[in-house]
């Protein structure tokens, strides 16, 4: 994707990590009043789901308990919640935000939720895929070459098409083909603002949770830790979209402009021969 002078508009990569961290500081008690009730609750649900799989396999069950699923489904509502608030939070004015991340389930969360189920779906037939035909052509015995294909792969095309969530969350129409253009020329370092940077990000309260030795208030800390560095990659994904969007808007007003220009200069050249003949 090109500016309007034909440059090439190359996502910057350190401007958005260091933008977004910026702007959770800078509007630090915005962020308090808005997430930290969320980040709260979604730390604990994390930690009752724990216990009650920790519990589950110190009784050697093999049955999935009703308040797993409970807990499964509040935090995939709350995750969704505190994703498009925080979208909003990045790319609209302070009047139109929600107060609270924890409010209503709407109209665009429910559609923020289709489209992460879509572009799911389109990324785990993917992966099959090209693990199956990879698989085909170098043997079943070097799968691990075949699943690191397909992981790659999948993780750029996931990339890319994420870019399309932040616009969703605004209420906006916004389907895979424009994300796919938008995103064209920046899938690496889409990958790097979606997945690289978030997972360095959390890496250390993961580690907490591998060598955490019983279920309490470590583990706990360690879930925080891991939704605030979720915050921090929601953020930065709405400044990408915010940025390629400025520039792919601007090249497709160029090319309706163009393309009403030629229309225009190729009418009046019909209406000069026109002109010509009856004289």
């Amino acid at each position: 994707m090109k500016s309007r002078l034909g440059l090439d508009a190359e996502l910057p990569v350190v401007d958005i990590v260091k933008e977004a961290i910026d702007l959770l500081w800078s509007k630090r008690r915005d962020v308090i009043q808005m997430f930290l009730p969320a980040l709260l609750l979604l730390s604990a649900i994390d930690w009752a789901t724990q216990h009650f799989f920790a519990a589950a396999e110190n009784e050697e069950m093999v049955t999935f308990e009703p308040e797993q699923l409970i807990f499964m489904l509040c935090s995939l509502v709350l995750s969704i919640l505190l994703a498009t608030a925080c979208h909003r939070f990045t790319l609209l004015p302070k009047e139109q935000w929600n107060k609270n991340a924890i409010h209503r389930f709407g109209r665009n969360e429910f559609s923020y939720l289709l489209r992460g189920i879509q572009i799911g779906v389109l990324c785990s037939v993917a992966f099959f895929i090209l693990m199956l035909g990879t698989m085909a052509l170098v043997g079943e015995e070097r799968v691990f070459v075949a699943v690191a294909l397909a992981i790659m792969v999948v993780l750029y095309v996931w990339s890319r098409l994420s870019i399309t969530l932040p616009e969703v969350a605004l209420g906006q129409r916004s389907p895979l083909s424009r994300a796919w253009s938008m995103s064209q020329g920046n899938g690496s370092r889409l990958v790097v603002v979606v997945w690289v940077v978030p997972i360095v990000m959390s890496a250390p309260f993961w580690l907490a949770f591998a060598i955490a030795d019983s279920i309490g208030l470590f583990n706990y800390i360690a879930a925080f830790g891991v939704y605030l560095t979720t915050l921090v990659g929601l953020v930065m994904l709405s400044l990408s979209y915010q940025f390629l969007q400025h520039f792919y808007d601007e090249g497709q007003g160029d090319k309706n402009l163009d393309e009403k220009q030629d229309y225009q200069e190729h009418t009046s050249s019909d209406r000069s021969s026109d002109d010509g003949f009856d004289a």
